[in-house]
């Protein structure tokens, strides 16, 4: 079982060398207005954080998450689950 922090930090590390220099990251950083994140980019990092918190994110929860944090919690949410 993953903590939220844990999963923050995880999702910063593969959202860093996607943001523009002098972005910072936090839970409140918007994925798309923020970061410039496509869907093809958000899917490519949902299935690596889905390696390795062993979950699957269903594709239509992605609809109501627009920063990291939303993501986080979604992510969290899952492993609670198991």
């Amino acid at each position: 079982m993953a903590i939220y922090d844990d999963i923050l930090e995880r999702l910063f590390i593969h959202m860093r060398p996607l943001a523009q220099p002098g972005v910072e990251l936090n839970a409140d950083t918007d994925l798309v207005r923020t970061l410039g994140l496509d869907s093809t980019t958000l899917v490519d990092i949902i299935l690596d954080v889905e390696d390795e918190f062993d979950v699957s994110v269903p594709l239509n929860a992605l609809s109501d998450v627009q920063t990291a944090g939303e993501l986080a919690t979604l992510i969290h949410g899952l492993t609670e689950e198991q």
